[in-house]
């Protein structure tokens, strides 16, 4: 006896659950930006103490002040959707797992806020916060995508290419490594630790890989490294479903952050600039994500496409 996957029109979920998971992650892109705008504007300890701001809820206020405490602010609203909208899907099994996973990472986002401020903007909870906030936002975008698929109900498996998938894998890998490298720079304030471009003050490209001009310089070299993956990938897959699209997407990204990152060299981190380069950041980070979504639902689909892989034993 075998089992097909049958979609049945009650338990699909609402539209709008997707809408409102899909406008949270939006929220959480632009929170991201404007922790970018923090940072940029040396705001990050404008209000010395967590969770009050000098003492009080609702502070007096100055331009550094009033990037933190709206940062913060930003945050405690986002929470709020979230708790609304998981009430409103709490009893659907197939979406509890990645719900608790979105409260996991907001609950350890919490935790390292409060740290960087306690610890003085600590350059080790300055990128983990980083990286939380790229991988909320992340978790938040599955979730609508999902809503909206129907968690992927009579999906057709999709022909990938031979050695994609390794290399979507091997790209995602580098993704994470340039997130890591990004959030050193910015917390160890290694931005200008070169002052020009493709050299390093004039002299060679890899001048050394010690202190703070390793730090930039790495930097560097592994975002041609994620550039050269996502562009093989964007060859391999160019024909394959919405993969095709996501991977141009996600190559012409990567090729105008590094032309933003040569920009915020020669200009001497502009601060629209710096918030553009945390935003393409966040964007490609999400591409990527969608990319991998769709790579594990064609591995799902042709699963269930395999008779053997349904078959049902009755007893």
């Amino acid at each position: 006896m075998y089992e097909t996957p049958t979609s049945d029109s009650s338990d699909s979920p609402s539209p709008g659950l997707a809408r409102g998971f899909a406008g949270l992650a939006a929220l959480t892109f632009c929170l991201i930006v404007v922790g970018a705008l923090v940072r940029a504007n040396d705001a990050g300890l404008a209000c010395p103490d967590w969770p009050l701001c000098y003492g009080e809820v609702i502070p007096s206020f100055d331009l550094k002040v009033a990037f933190e405490w709206g940062h913060r602010v930003f945050a405690f609203l986002i929470s709020l959707g979230l708790a609304v909208l998981s009430l409103r899907v709490r009893r659907d099994p197939r979406i509890r797992g990645r719900l608790l996973l979105a409260w996991a990472v907001l609950a350890v986002q919490i935790v390292f806020g409060g740290l960087t401020v306690l610890l003085s903007l600590a350059p080790w909870t300055v990128g983990v916060h980083l990286v939380l906030g790229n991988f909320f936002c992340l978790v938040l975008l599955w979730i609508s995508r999902d809503l909206a698929e129907n968690f992927g109900v009579g999906r057709a498996p999709l022909e990938l290419p031979p050695g994609a998938e390794a290399l979507l894998w091997v790209t995602s890998v580098a993704l994470v490594i340039q997130m890591v490298l990004g959030g050193w720079v910015s917390s160890h304030y290694a931005g200008l630790a070169c002052l020009d471009f493709p050299t390093c003050d004039g002299e060679r490209v890899i001048p050394t890989l010690k202190g703070l001009v390793g730090m930039h310089v790495l930097h560097r070299l592994n975002g041609f490294v994620l550039l050269c993956g996502y562009g093989i990938l964007a060859f391999r897959v160019q024909r394959v479903g919405r993969m095709g699209g996501l991977a141009k997407l996600g190559c012409a990204l990567v090729v105008t952050q590094i032309g933003v990152g040569v920009v915020n060299v020669l200009f001497r981190l502009p601060i629209p600039v710096t918030a553009l380069h945390s935003g393409l950041a966040a964007a490609i980070v999400l591409v990527t994500a969608m990319l991998v979504r769709e790579a594990l639902g064609t591995r799902s689909a042709r699963a269930h496409s395999n008779p053997e892989a349904r078959m049902v034993e009755v007893r």
